[in-house]
């Protein structure tokens, strides 16, 4: 058998690793990543064959340089402040009137903890005195749990589409921040994986984040962990998921407030269970109807539209497929900073530090040239000024570098 047939084999045999051990589909993994570390194991001298038994064991070195290199982490503080509203103003109010004394949080896929810490911050300011609080947070990636654990973060945690709602750090040297002692004492870390029953291990909990982790799985896994995070709640308890990971509620849960807000609650024993719609009733049969007037011409797609179908395609592992979208997208709206910004990010990400470099001075230039406060419409309304300071950063940094 030739190397190269054998390197593929391995290549092969490392994919469906990292998908057994995951729950990603085939296509949120990205082969790019997979590569790299096979190579690189291959040009130590090691041998395909060496490979293959090695993956035999998923805990070994190997294995985890495959998980670590696949593992998606972008998070920041407060990301998505609509769902932490809603922990303050229902999710607390509700275990209260349960009688609950020890609130129980936890963020699924943590990743390098910025919601952990947000999830605990919440908490800790809507309980009621002599109410104890507690947060787990929990990833497959130990390098990141590290980081959280360290509690110390730069800018990049820090955006004004998550604003901070209540105190949560300080600041120290050089920009950066370090979360304070009292949210720091009611959090925890831990490497587990959502295709686990998490609730034998840990107990069960009052609110569960678990955003944009699902959305990389496959319809399995996502039966599978959905399965798992519901029984991990204490009836009554509520679940937040991400924007596009679901439509409908998982089995045994109900949704709670808008579709929007990916809120779902586990009924308590006692509670009828929800509603089943009414069938329509039937149309009245026509003999003959009129020829249907020929349809409107569709409108053409919104930026934010096509600016959303991107960041899909970004969490679900096609960054090339995100690329195109944008380059379609800036080819109809030139003006349009968020694609422009997204577009540069991915750029750097793919090693195009040239043309990530030609469109960040683009965002800085048409940012610099509006009112510092106008709001910029997009996935995530922000004003000119996050642009221009973003644009700046990013120029900055890359100069130093």
């Amino acid at each position: 058998m030739s190397s190269q047939v054998e390197s593929l084999q391995v290549l092969a045999r490392a994919r469906e690793l990292v998908a057994s051990c995951t729950g990603f589909r085939d296509t949120a993994i990205s082969p790019t990543a997979v590569d790299r570390v096979v190579r690189a194991e291959l040009a130590r001298g090691r041998s395909p064959s060496e490979l293959m038994a090695e993956m035999q064991r998923p805990n070994a070195p190997l294995a985890r340089a495959l998980l670590d290199a696949v593992l998606v982490g972008e998070t920041y503080f407060f990301r998505h402040p609509e769902q932490f509203r809603f922990l303050a103003a229902e999710v607390v109010p509700s275990a209260l009137r349960r009688g609950s004394l020890h609130l129980r949080g936890w963020s699924a896929g943590c990743a390098s903890g910025e919601e952990t810490y947000s999830i605990a911050a919440c908490l800790l300011n809507t309980v009621t005195p002599g109410v104890t609080v507690e947060v787990l947070g929990t990833d497959l990636h130990e390098g990141r749990l590290e980081y959280a654990r360290r509690g110390v973060y730069g800018n990049w945690s820090r955006r004004e589409a998550g604003p901070l709602l209540y105190p949560l750090y300080q600041e120290v040297a050089d920009g950066r921040v370090s979360v304070i002692d009292s949210v720091r004492a009611v959090t925890r870390f831990a490497q587990t994986n959502l295709l686990e029953p998490l609730a034998e291990m840990y107990g069960q909990f009052d609110v569960i984040f678990c955003r944009n982790v699902l959305t990389y799985f496959s319809q399995d896994a996502v039966t599978a962990a959905l399965g798992h995070l519901a029984r991990a709640l204490v009836p009554g308890g509520h679940i937040l998921l991400g924007t596009v990971e679901v439509d409908h509620p998982p089995e045994g849960l109900v949704r709670v407030g808008p579709p929007e807000l990916q809120a779902f609650r586990r009924p308590l024993p006692n509670a009828p269970p929800p509603p089943r719609p009414t069938p329509p009733p039937e149309p009245p049969k026509v003999v003959r109807a009129p020829p249907a007037p020929p349809e409107p011409p569709k409108p053409p797609p919104s930026p934010i539209r096509l600016h959303t179908d991107a960041l899909q395609r970004i969490e679900g592992g096609d960054e090339a497929g995100a690329a195109h979208t944008l380059e379609a997208l800036l080819e109809q709206f030139r003006d349009y900073l968020p694609g422009m910004l997204e577009l540069a990010l991915l750029r750097e990400r793919a090693g195009s530090r040239e043309a990530a470099f030609a469109l960040m001075h683009s965002v800085r230039d048409s940012a610099a040239r509006l009112p510092p406060d106008q709001i910029i419409e997009g996935p995530e309304p922000l004003p000119a000024r996050f642009y221009r300071a973003s644009a700046d950063a990013f120029l900055t940094l890359g100069s130093i570098e």
